[in-house]
């Protein structure tokens, strides 16, 4: 089966009404914390916080509550011309530049209606499993509202960069809107209505596959909405809106698609003597030890990140702190993590994952070291201190992870498996607020 995608009427802010996206974009709802929303709250009457994560009171009830409060500001916005919808079906190609450790990078991509397809067709891919509770609340949004509000991150596979000769009319013109935000460079997105240029892109995807890289619990709940509509409107056409999805693709190629890791801070497994703990696994383990000089903790974490990074190749490689001015690096061999990796149904690929091994190999052989532990695991990104939360005694243990390689990624989500939690953060987070796709058109 195809991958079908249509262009759409998309519902876009009114430069007149707000001239500055910048006050009124948010990132995507799942990695907004509450003292972060409190912020957008407060930012702008039009923020999209209003409509992806609204405001909670406690006499709120079935009838009146964030999720109507959403879809109601929704019709407001549009009635007052604060959100107008585009005069005809169009592609919208968008580009963020930013900075990885002073390198500056573009990824590119661009945003359109693509068909649902459930997993059994194997023409979309998910890599993740994703929680009942997330998708539940999205999709009592999502219904009330009558629209996706924020896209699906996806992923093709173009080696030949076909689509930038595609799209570079295009970028050769200036975008329709272009803005700052988060600090994170510069956003811009063209309109694209030319049908030429339509017609190339739905040709070029039409025999290509999908892998989801980034909103998997949007495009279930995408799919729960759909069969919900179907259930009420029976006689509807297969070219109903909810039979889409709105969905940004990327290419797996472009060296702007960047995955940051995971880190793992790990609670109630005392390791007193690490040393003589290591030694335990020196048969399986490769050990260096990596001293602390006369750098920061924060910058002795920034230099284990490039060193962790630097390292390519299948073996799995993590390094290990659990405080003073001594870090561990610690290397698990392809052969060995196929062997130990504690997960019988598993393929090769899977048990090679970096997280894998950490969660079914080296955190249980460590945990057997403290007899009666019983470890907790919290997630830590990048920006996030890792290595000062071990050493003011939060923690007992940090792993620091390196990113999960694109191909693994693809290879497994392709065999129909899904990876270990956490395994993937692409960077940057799609903005909400640059376009919304509405049912209604």
């Amino acid at each position: 089966m195809p991958i079908t995608l249509v262009p759409f009427a998309g519902l876009r802010y009114n430069p007149r009404a707000v001239p500055d996206l910048s006050v009124v974009m948010t990132p995507p709802y799942d990695v907004i914390g509450a003292e972060q929303r409190q912020g957008y709250l407060a930012a702008h009457a039009y923020n999209m916080i209003h409509l992806i994560l609204g405001a909670e009171y406690a006499q709120d009830s079935d009838e009146e509550n964030r999720f109507t409060r959403a879809a109601t500001f929704l019709r407001q916005w549009r009635r007052d011309g604060v959100l107008v919808r585009d005069a005809q079906p169009a592609l919208y190609l968008y580009q963020q530049d930013f900075v990885v450790d002073t390198t500056p990078m573009t990824r590119r991509g661009f945003i359109s209606r693509v068909r649902l397809e459930d997993y059994q067709a194997q023409v979309i891919f998910p890599h993740e499993a994703t929680l009942a509770g997330p998708k539940a609340e999205l999709l009592r949004l999502w219904q009330a509202c009558q629209a996706n509000l924020s896209p699906v991150l996806a992923l093709y596979l173009d080696a030949a960069h076909t689509l930038d000769a595609v799209f570079a009319p295009v970028v050769a013109q200036p975008p329709q809107r272009d803005v700052a935000h988060w600090g994170e460079g510069r956003h811009r997105l063209w309109v694209v209505t030319d049908p030429a240029v339509i017609a190339s892109v739905q040709q070029f995807m039409h025999a290509k596959f999908l892998v989801i890289a980034d909103g998997h619990h949007r495009y279930e709940t995408a799919l729960a909405l759909r069969d919900r509509m179907r259930q009420q409107h029976p006689q509807a056409d297969t070219t109903a809106p909810y039979e889409y999805v709105m969905m940004y693709c990327a290419n797996v190629y472009d060296p702007g698609l960047v995955v940051f890791p995971t880190h793992r801070l790990v609670q109630h497994l005392p390791l007193p003597e690490i040393e003589e703990a290591l030694q335990h696994l020196r048969d399986w383990v490769h050990v260096e030890v990596e001293p602390r000089h006369t750098q920061s903790l924060e910058q002795w974490q920034q230099h284990l990140s490039v060193r962790l990074r630097a390292h390519q190749g299948p073996d799995s490689v993590f390094a290990l702190y659990t405080g003073g001015n001594r870090c561990y690096v610690l290397t698990v061999s392809a052969a060995v993590a196929r062997q130990r990796v504690s997960a019988t149904d598993a393929s090769d690929a899977w048990k090679q994952f970096d997280v894998s091994v950490l969660h079914y190999a080296l955190l249980p052989a460590l945990q057997a070291l403290v007899p009666g532990s019983q470890p907790t695991v919290t997630y830590a990104g990048v920006g996030d201190e890792v290595l000062p939360a071990v050493a003011r005694g939060a923690y007992d243990l940090a792993v620091m992870m390196r990113p999960t390689s694109l191909e693994q990624m693809v290879a497994v989500a392709m065999g129909g498996e899904r990876m270990p939690p956490k395994s993937t953060f692409f960077y940057p987070k799609l903005p909400t607020g640059l376009v919304i796709n509405g049912f209604d058109a």
